[in-house]
């Protein structure tokens, strides 16, 4: 397995320890999992870097890349909502744009077109990731140094827009998936 994919996978394994640091319900469990949320992003922006610049680029790492970002994030907003930091339901809103953006790639392929990265799936990534981070950062960050409800709102705000730039993305590729010529959208 090449590096890139070993950072790839890394991803998919920090799941169950992401579960088991929010489930000790102390401050060393969030600081864990703080600091797995930022090793799972961090991996995400260095997996393609790597691929690219070591010449190491793959057909399977372009297909388990987006495959380990769904299971991460969707595992993190999952263990999230388990500590009652966000509402059960939204993890359904980032689950199916995942799967309806998968299915109708699947499905452009199939028909020999293909449905490239978007900007609204980067942006949609970049904001996901910074929303599970400030949620795990919030209980952290020191009442003497900002006040806990502003930084709880700010938190908060990060999520919402999260969810919201999740169901453009959506949007976003459906549209390129119909607009989709016989070669690319």
């Amino acid at each position: 397995m090449t590096w890139p994919n070993l950072l790839t996978a890394s991803r998919i394994a920090l799941v169950p320890f992401l579960f088991l640091a929010l489930s000790m319900d102390s401050t060393t469990g969030l600081v864990f999992a703080l600091a797995l949320a930022i090793t799972a992003e961090v991996t995400d922006m260095l997996d393609g870097w790597v691929a690219r610049r070591f010449n190491q680029q793959s057909d399977f790492g372009a297909q388990f890349d987006p495959l380990a970002d769904s299971l991460y994030r969707i595992g993190a907003f999952t263990a999230l909502a388990a500590g009652g930091l966000i509402p059960v339901w939204t993890i359904i809103v980032f689950a199916w744009r995942d799967v309806l953006v998968s299915y109708a790639r699947l499905m452009m392929q199939s028909k020999g077109r293909a449905v490239g990265a978007r900007l609204s799936g980067k942006l949609k990534a970049i904001v996901q990731g910074v929303a599970i981070i400030a949620l795990l950062a919030v209980p952290l960050v020191p009442a003497s140094l900002v006040d806990p409800a502003l930084v709880a709102s700010l938190a908060q705000a990060s999520f919402w827009l999260a969810v919201a730039v999740t169901v453009w993305s959506c949007v976003d590729y459906l549209l390129a998936g119909l607009r989709a010529g016989p070669d690319k959208a």
